[in-house]
């Protein structure tokens, strides 16, 4: 059948493959070409995951969708299928941190130079944890590992002004003033903004579980992790690590966007809260700067027309 399939033009086979999806993981033999689903039954604190998968072939491209039943408890976790040597698990070109798969999620991931790069993360549950990072935070909030709009911990994403959900990448052509603040619909709230309300910037524009930080949730990060000034990848900004796990996640510093222009890029970055102020200009949230000592500034206030980045949390 593989001679079959690479005598085809590029939508016949696109159309073969599909016919083969109902057979993954039901005795067929999907396996063979690249496509597989797995449950892996190795122990959280063992680094290198197991699973048996007949007829594989690991070829650059396949991909493999594997439901764990345990949770990652290890750091540089590697996944061996059947008779293959080990290879890493990696997630935007880094290890997989402990805790980024909990039990019971399904991890999808394409073999490509040498090691499997995550694709999806999934909770069998039904509410996606791609992206989200356990610092063992009392209250068990998660956080995102980036901004919202970006796609790695590095990247600004997008700018808000507080309560609206339209959000602009640098570059675009828009002024965060005043005047156009008070024409938006975030001027009219006069108290927090609900979890996953209209207004959430979060939530509209990354859906599921992810919203706005409460102001509570915060101070909850700022008191239970330690915050260094580190460079990721060329970009400056504050690592907080949490005590209790080792658990880490990266606030670049990428400025705010006051008027038409960026500015403090480098220097400082402005994270917004749900939590509103009786003083109509001003939105709390997390200012985070060079001198990686936040513990000094979760309560600072921003005007709220000004454009900031969020960071959401689940």
């Amino acid at each position: 059948m593989a001679d079959v399939i690479l005598n085809q033009s590029a939508d016949r086979v696109k159309a073969i493959l599909s016919r083969l999806s109902p057979f993954i993981g039901n005795g067929g033999k999907a396996s063979a070409f690249g496509f597989a689903y797995a449950v892996c039954n190795t122990a959280g604190d063992i680094a290198v995951k197991q699973v048996s998968i007949p007829d594989f072939i690991r070829t650059e491209g396949a991909i493999i969708a594997v439901h764990f039943v345990n949770a990652f408890t290890v750091s540089n976790p590697k996944i061996q299928v059947g008779s293959y040597a080990p290879a890493d698990i990696k997630l935007y070109g880094s290890a997989l941190a402990p805790g980024k798969v909990r039990a019971n999620t399904v991890v999808a991931m394409r073999y490509a130079a040498g090691e499997y790069q995550v694709i999806s993360i999934e909770s069998m549950s039904g509410i996606s944890t791609q992206g989200a990072v356990d610092l063992a935070l009392p209250s068990g909030v998660l956080w995102c590992e980036h901004n919202v709009g970006a796609s790695r911990p590095e990247d600004a994403g997008l700018y808000f002004s507080w309560g609206n959900i339209k959000g602009y990448a640098a570059g675009a052509s828009y002024s965060f003033s005043q005047a156009n603040y008070e024409a938006s619909a975030g001027f009219t709230l006069g108290g927090d903004i609900p979890v996953s309300d209209a207004y959430d910037m979060a939530h509209h524009n990354m859906g599921g579980q992810w919203r706005l930080p409460r102001f509570s949730e915060i101070m909850e990060l700022v008191d239970n992790c330690d915050c260094e000034l580190i460079s990721q990848d060329g970009v400056p900004g504050n690592r907080f690590t949490s005590r209790a796990n080792g658990n880490s996640i990266f606030l670049p510093l990428v400025g705010t966007w006051e008027d038409s222009s960026i500015i403090g890029a480098g220097e400082w970055a402005y994270y917004f809260c749900a939590h509103f102020f009786a003083t109509w200009h001003s939105g709390s949230g997390l200012l985070v700067d060079t001198e990686a000592d936040p513990g000094r500034w979760p309560e600072a206030l921003s005007p709220r027309y000004v454009g900031a980045c969020v960071r959401a949390v689940m």
